[in-house]
């Protein structure tokens, strides 16, 4: 009996050790999304010097993607010619918004294209490797860029104009073992804390497309105040006067995941899908009739029972020898009693 007990409680000990080794990391992943920043540590004497004073996101939903155009003032604050590369990483992994969710994942961004001034401007066609662990510490860690040259005359001030479409429909919110397939929209604003604080403005406006209705949303982060005006099926936020942090990104989860959906597809029509979204970027979005609306959190996970499971391993593990405790004394006086009864019945006999 001895043997046994010694031997269930280490079989408890190892597979509540290898569930809790394996549990999963919460957060959002693989979601469609994107960080606006600077890039080389050669240009790490830029930070703080340009200022992004205002922003206007446009994001137009579709069932497995979405598209966006982004529209950035940025002004040189010194009295120097600021010239150094601009960037937005196709992937990566940062700090999530949630109080107990601290990851999130996005690995595409397509068709991306951007516009100074001058014009469209070319891509630098490179991988960056160069990126060494002090460098990660501040910007945020991914293998892949699209990087841009560009320069400011001292004090002057130039918009900056990018285009691009991501694939929403492989994304997966966890918690703990708690997950569920939907499509996600990630933003991230904590990348903008590398520029000269704080950031003026910054205007977000989503707007639903292919029959997509607020039934579909399942949550939208809090602190951008979102109201929606029906007719145009549209969400507005906006920040002011803010730095950025994790608890700024813009997350948006929505729809179910289409196991049929093709992106290459969709992307052979990028330019009638850029089109769009500048149209809506044309139009006046700041006064219309908005309304307050229930959003949830983009965060939330519906418990399953495997989800819980390992939390009930953790509380029988930690409970098990008293429970074995228990049992064993249980047996014992069984036993004991059985024991008893035998020996009366034999001395009755007697």
């Amino acid at each position: 009996m001895r043997i046994f007990i010694i031997g269930l409680l280490l079989f408890l000990h190892t597979v509540h050790h290898r569930a809790m080794a394996n549990a999963a990391q919460p957060g959002v992943w693989n979601a469609g999304g994107t960080v606006f920043t600077m890039l080389y540590p050669e240009d790490s004497l830029t930070f703080k010097k340009v200022q992004m004073q205002q922003e206007r996101i446009y994001i137009q939903l579709y069932k497995g993607y979405a598209v966006v155009k982004g529209s950035y003032v940025f002004r040189n604050t010194t009295t120097e010619r600021l010239d150094f590369k601009m960037g937005y990483p196709i992937n990566g992994m940062y700090a999530g918004g949630g109080i107990d969710l601290n990851q999130i994942t996005l690995d595409s961004l397509s068709r991306f294209k951007v516009r100074t001034r001058s014009g469209w401007l070319p891509l630098l066609k490179e991988a960056h490797p160069a990126l060494n662990n002090d460098y990660r510490k501040t910007i945020p860690s991914g293998d892949n860029w699209m990087v841009w040259q560009i320069a400011f005359a001292p004090g002057e001030t130039q918009t900056v104009t990018v285009y691009f479409i991501v694939s929403t429909n492989e994304a997966g919110i966890h918690n703990g073992y708690n997950s569920e397939r939907k499509n996600a929209f990630i933003y991230l604003l904590e990348s903008g804390s590398v520029w000269h604080q704080p950031i003026e403005k910054g205007s977000f406006f989503i707007q639903l497309m292919d029959g997509l209705t607020t039934d579909d949303i399942h949550g939208l982060s809090q602190g951008f105040n979102f109201r929606y005006d029906e007719t145009h099926r549209l969400y507005a936020g906006a920040k002011a006067h803010f730095s950025p942090t994790p608890k700024d990104n813009l997350v948006v989860t929505y729809h179910q995941r289409n196991e049929a959906f093709s992106f290459d597809r969709i992307l052979a029509d990028s330019e009638t899908l850029f089109s769009k979204v500048g149209d809506l970027s044309a139009e006046t979005l700041d006064n219309l009739p908005y309304t307050e609306t229930k959003i949830g959190d983009p965060y939330d996970v519906e418990s399953t029972f495997l989800g819980v499971l390992p939390g009930l391993l953790t509380l029988f593990v930690r409970f098990a020898p008293l429970l074995i405790s228990v049992l064993v004394v249980a047996i014992a006086i069984w036993a004991i009693a059985k024991w008893a009864r035998i020996n009366k019945s034999k001395t009755k006999r007697v």
